[in-house]
C-alpha cells in the first residue's frame, strides 16, 4: 500500500489572533485536513516529534541524545562517548529578557566560526571539557561523565527568553556560571566587534542541549526518509534506512511513493516562522506547501495512487485515504480552527 507521512512543524498558524483574510488560498490543504481523521498527541515540540518518529528515548541525563547523533554525521563518534551540543547563538537584550536567536536568523561564516570556536575551546579546556566545532552551526563538548543537569532543545528556545529554559538540576548553578564566563569571553572579542561594525549580529553566547550517548540501535517503521535536517539523517543512518534530501515538491517524490511504501518526509524549514512569530514568512510557507505539495497530494489521493497520507505536526496528526472523501458530512474548514482548538 502506497503510504506517505509528512512531518511539518509549523504547519498551523504561528499566532492565535489571525483572521481568515490573513490566510492565503489553500483549498487543497483545508480539504485534506477537513476530511482526515484527527488525533491529539502530547508531543508539542519538534525534538519530541522526531523522537516519536524514531522511537528515540531520553538518555539518563533526561535529554534526547541529539549531540552524539549529529556528531555522527559531522565526525566519527565512539558509542561510549558523552556529547553535548554547544551551539553558537545571539542573545538579544529586550527589557528584562534575553531572547535567543539561532542561526536561522544570522550568518556565521567559516572564518568567524573558527576564530570564535578557538576562543571557546581554550576556556572550556580549563573546565576539563573537550570542545569541537566541525560545522559553523553545530558545536560540541565531550564530557567525561553525564552532567548533573538536563537541558532544553534549541528549537524550543529560539525566539524566547532564555531564563525559563536554562539547564536544570543539581548542577544548574555551575552551568550558569560557565555560560556567564563564555558570554563575557565572547562579548568584546574582535570578531564580534567587527560583526557589530558590519551591522551583523554578534555570536555572544552558546546554547547547551541534547546531551547523551550514541544509541546502540534505532528501530523505525520507515522504508525511506526524505528530510532537510540532520537529526533525522543521523537516525536514518543508525536504522539503516535510505535517506535522501527533501525534494522541492510532491511531484518530485511521486515515483518513489509509487515504488516504495511507508515513506517519511520531514520538512523543518517552516519551523522558524513559528519560533519568531513571523506571520509573513508563514504565509509564504503555507502558500508554497499548497502549490508544491498539497495540490499534488489531493490529486494522488483522489486517483488512488496514494492510499494513505498522514500529516504530523505539533500536538496532533491527521490521517486520510481515498475513502475519507466519502464522508460527505465532513466539510472543509479554515486552518485557523485547528490552531485554536489545539491551544
Amino acid at each position: 500500500m502506497a503510504s506517505l507521512s509528512l512531518c511539518i512543524p509549523g504547519l498551523l498558524p504561528p499566532v492565535t489572533d489571525l483572521v481568515k483574510q490573513d490566510i492565503p488560498p489553500i483549498p487543497c490543504l483545508e480539504k485534506i485536513l477537513g476530511h482526515a481523521s484527527r488525533q491529539r498527541h502530547d508531543r508539542q515540540k519538534f525534538a519530541g516529534l522526531l523522537a516519536g518518529l524514531f522511537n528515540l528515548a531520553p538518555d539518563e541525563s533526561g535529554d534526547y541524545p541529539v549531540a552524539p547523533l549529529t556528531h555522527l554525521l559531522d565526525d566519527i563518534t565512539v558509542p561510549g562517548d558523552i556529547w553535548m551540543r554547544a551551539d553558537p547563538v545571539h542573545l538579544h537584550a529586550d527589557q528584562h529578557q534575553l531572547i535567543l536567536l539561532d542561526q536561522t536568523m544570522f550568518n556565521l561564516d567559516q572564518h568567524d566560526a573558527l576564530v570564535l570556536a578557538n576562543e571557546v575551546r581554550t576556556l572550556l579546556e580549563d573546565h576539563d571539557m573537550i570542545f569541537e566545532a566541525p560545522a559553523s552551526d553545530r558545536w560540541y563538548i565531550r564530557l567525561k561523565n553525564m552532567p548533573d543537569v538536563w537541558t532544553t532543545p534549541i528549537y524550543d528556545v529560539a525566539g524566547r527568553d532564555i531564563h525559563r529554559f536554562m539547564p536544570q538540576g543539581t548542577g544548574k548553578n555551575n552551568w550558569a556560571r560557565l555560560l556567564n564566563e563564555i558570554q563575557m569571553t565572547l562579548h568584546n572579542h574582535p570578531v564580534n566587534i567587527e560583526r557589530r561594525q558590519r551591522g551583523e549580529l554578534e555570536v555572544n553566547s552558546l546554547w547547551f542541549w541534547g546531551c547523551g550517548h550514541l544509541p546502540d540501535k534505532i528501530v523505525c517503521e520507515w522504508s525511506m526518509i526524505c528530510c532537510d535536517e540532520e537529526i533525522s539523517r543521523a537516525c536514518a543512518k543508525i536504522a539503516d534506512v535510505d535517506c535522501r534530501e527533501l525534494t522541492e515538491s510532491f511531484n518530485d517524490l511521486m515515483y518513489d511513493v509509487l515504488e516504495t511504501d511507508n515513506i517519511l518526509v520531514i520538512m523543518s524549514f517552516g519551523l522558524r516562522h513559528h519560533q519568531y512569530q513571523d506571520i509573513r514568512g508563514w504565509q509564504d510557507f503555507i502558500a508554497y506547501l499548497e502549490e508544491c505539495w498539497f495540490t499534488g497530494l489531493l490529486d494522488a489521493l483522489g486517483s488512488g495512487q496514494l492510499e494513505r497520507l498522514t500529516i504530523i505536526t505539533e500536538g496532533q496528526h491527521f490521517t486520510i485515504n481515498k475513502s475519507s472523501f466519502l464522508k460527505f458530512w465532513k466539510r472543509r474548514k479554515s486552518i485557523l480552527s485547528y490552531k485554536s482548538e489545539n491551544d
